[in-house]
């Protein structure tokens, strides 16, 4: 095992307009509906957060992204009700229901957690093909039934959102290479903030993730195949780098306790709020090996 550091961690130049972004968004979805859950929201430092795990996205890229962790991050906050009597919480099949494939109506949201996950989808999901749609719709059900009932973090939907993030969207004859499965599975790691994630259990896995690039890498050239999918492994690299390591904060800080103003009761569309400015849209965004359209 090396017993090096892992890199000190880069950071996106455009962490500040992503807090600003994410704390509007967090308000237009009824996440935060009370003072005192703002005030635990900035605290958190989700933006902050992304920025270190998604150094190079692209401004926009990098906001959406800090959407979908975020959302992420509050639904670990529920993390009492999984696998209570062996059953998923009664939200959790319907999650699926607001990530259309097709980009299709989804049903009205009934809470703001149902909310936000639709429009965490519709911000990111056009910009992307068909093919990873489906793939992160699976990888999400696969999710739901495995952290819902086994508390095991959201690890392949993360893993597909790089590519969201990092504008490299891996194509089909690459994506079901053995070498690429690896790199995939090398990089999976538990819910950020759990004891394992030391400084040398973080620099073990990224001199696995540096192995394991390289034999995409020569698994690439051996078939011809283009080699920019290696971006992606490099985005996965930054991720892993990006994360905090302990004790530089304690877990049960990163959480997001939102409970009390989410996802148990129904959003209060009578409410009275004050008005959030729409999501800025971004100025460009055509992957390099998907041609998406933001």
């Amino acid at each position: 095992m090396p017993s090096s550091p892992v890199s000190v961690p880069r950071v996106n130049p455009h962490a500040a307009e992503a807090a600003a972004f994410v704390e509007r968004w967090v308000r237009r979805t009824g996440l935060t509906q009370s003072f005192s859950a703002q005030r635990r929201f900035r605290k958190a430092g989700c933006a902050a957060f992304a920025a270190r795990v998604m150094p190079d996205a692209e401004c926009g890229r990098l906001q959406r992204g800090a959407a979908w962790l975020v959302w992420f991050f509050i639904l670990a906050g529920r993390s009492e009700e999984c696998g209570a009597g062996g059953l998923p919480p009664p939200y959790a099949d319907a999650l699926l229901d607001f990530l259309p494939v097709d980009l299709g109506r989804t049903p009205p949201p009934r809470t703001a957690l149902e909310r936000a996950l639709a429009d965490a989808w519709r911000m990111t999901a056009p910009a992307m093909s068909p093919r990873w749609r489906a793939r992160f719709t699976a990888h999400f059900g696969e999710f739901v039934d495995a952290w819902l009932l086994t508390a095991q973090g959201p690890a392949r939907p993360l893993l597909d959102l790089v590519e969201y993030t990092s504008g490299y969207e891996v194509p089909p004859e690459i994506a079901g290479l053995a070498s690429m499965d690896r790199l995939a599975r090398t990089a999976v790691l538990a819910c950020p903030g759990e004891r394992e994630l030391s400084p040398e259990f973080l620099a073990s896995r990224a001199h696995a993730l540096r192995s394991a690039r390289s034999g995409l890498a020569a698994d690439l050239a051996r078939r011809g195949l283009p080699p920019a999918a290696l971006a992606y492994a490099d985005a996965l690299s930054a991720w892993l780098d990006g994360l905090p390591r302990n004790p530089e904060l304690p877990a049960r800080e990163r959480r997001i306790s939102l409970t009390e103003d989410i996802t148990g009761s129904p959003v209060d569309l009578l409410r009275p709020r004050r008005p959030a400015p729409p999501p800025l849209p971004s100025p460009g965004g055509t992957g390099v090996l998907h041609g998406g359209r933001e």
